[in-house]
This record gives structure tokens, sequence and C-alpha cells, in this order.
């Protein structure tokens, strides 16, 4: 990764969105500079935020061919740009599968981690839901079986059974960047019973672009700001006067 940054990634630390585009950014050894969003600050409310992503949300990624303000826009967008190393299986069942388990971990290991999260972490006023959080804690089982027993399945170590792949694909990204999160709640509660999970989760875990994004915190988006209105206030993203 050598010159100067051309790519502006908008993340927070506290978004799996933004970790599993970090993690393909360095797997793609891409050059890009990390603009840290403060969402307990509400900053990706602001006028100069929703001048960049009119959603409001994390992550964004702005690059010469413009912005993407979907985590999985952003990868597909990254794959085609940046082809090597490849993160998408070539022929369309090996792609079909992919962003399967993409919608899977958005939607069920997504609402487990958020759901388990403001329960335990950040309980509500009254305490945790017990109830909940053991129901909770199932669907969270059952999500860690799933990958287990597909990597299991078919004996490779990725989840999509694609033996020309150089190292993970989008399907592990994203699905990583969710499950690796359930051990803040104690999940799984006997590691042993998932083999192939577990053996993924240290595959990935040693991944140089998954240490190089876990915990990573940009620049300040002020700091950012304040530099790009004095260089170039048209382009700054600030609130008109």
């Amino acid at each position: 990764m050598n010159g100067p940054a051309t790519a502006t990634l908008f993340s927070s630390v506290r978004s799996p969105h933004c970790f599993k585009v970090s993690i393909v950014l360095e797997e793609k050894r891409v050059r890009f500079e990390r603009v840290e969003i403060d969402l307990p600050g509400r900053q990706q409310k602001t006028p100069a935020y929703l001048a960049i992503n009119p959603r409001g949300q994390v992550p964004a990624y702005l690059d010469d061919a413009g912005a993407q303000l979907d985590s999985l826009d952003v990868m597909l967008h990254l794959e085609a740009r940046h082809p090597e190393p490849r993160t998408v299986p070539h022929d369309p069942a090996g792609r079909d599968a992919m962003l399967a388990w993409i919608e899977r971990s958005s939607g069920p290991m997504r609402e487990v981690s958020h759901e388990l999260y403001w329960q335990l972490l950040e309980p509500p006023a009254g305490g945790p839901d017990r109830a909940a959080v053991a129901e909770l804690v199932e669907r969270g089982e059952a999500q860690l079986a799933a990958v287990d027993a597909e990597l299991r399945r078919h004996g490779g170590r990725w989840l999509l059974p694609d033996p020309g792949a150089p190292g993970p694909s989008l399907a592990d990204v994203a699905v990583y960047a969710w499950v690796s999160g359930f051990a803040r709640f104690d999940l799984p509660r006997d590691a042993a019973s998932y083999p192939g999970l577990r053996s993924w989760l240290a595959r990935m875990d040693a991944r140089p672009s998954v240490r190089a994004s876990r915990g990573a915190v940009g620049r300040p988006f002020d700091g950012w700001l304040r530099e790009r209105t004095a260089a170039r206030p048209s382009e700054a993203g600030a609130e008109p006067g």
C-alpha cells in the first residue's frame, strides 16, 4: 500500500458493518483514509455528514468513482475496482451462496447481536429480560451451529467450497463481522462442540486484515471536515451558510 490515500472510509469502531468493509479494504491492500463518525454523539445525523451520506448511516466510502453508502455495495464495488485478491466466486451458484450468507449475517445474526447487546451490555433500567435473553442465546447458538455445519460439510477452510479461492470470500467477512462478537455474550456456550467454527474463527482472527481492522479508530470527522473546508470549501460537505 504505497503512495497517498485516494479513498475515504467514514466509519465507526462500534459498527460491524464498518468492520467488514475495513477487512475487505485491508485484504485488497487499498490505500484509504479512515474517518471516525461519533455514533453516540449522533454525528451521523449532522448536516455535514448528511451531505456525504443522506441516509445518516455508516459506513460511507468515497473514491474517484463516487460514493458508496451501503456495506454490501462498498464490498462489491471494491471487488470490481480491485479484483485481486478475489473475494467473490466466479460461478453464479457460488455468488448466490455468498449473497445468501451475507443476507443471513445482516438478518438473524445481526438481530441476535444487536438485541443481546442492549439486554446484556447496556441493559434497560429494569435489568435484562431473562426470558428474552434465553431465547436470543438459543437463536445465537443456532446461527453458530449453521456455520459449523457448513464448514464441516465440505471440509474447506472458508464458508464457500471454492478450492481456488486465495482467502476468505465476502461471505466469510460478513459472517465473521457479526459472529466474532458473540463471544461478548459467552457464545458459543461450548466451543468444543463446534470444531469447524472454532478453526474458522482462528483462521479469520489471524488474518492481517482483521488485525488491522479490529478496534481501528479513524481521525475525527470534525478535524477532517475543517481540513477539507479550508482546502476546498465547495467540496467540504459543510452546511451551506
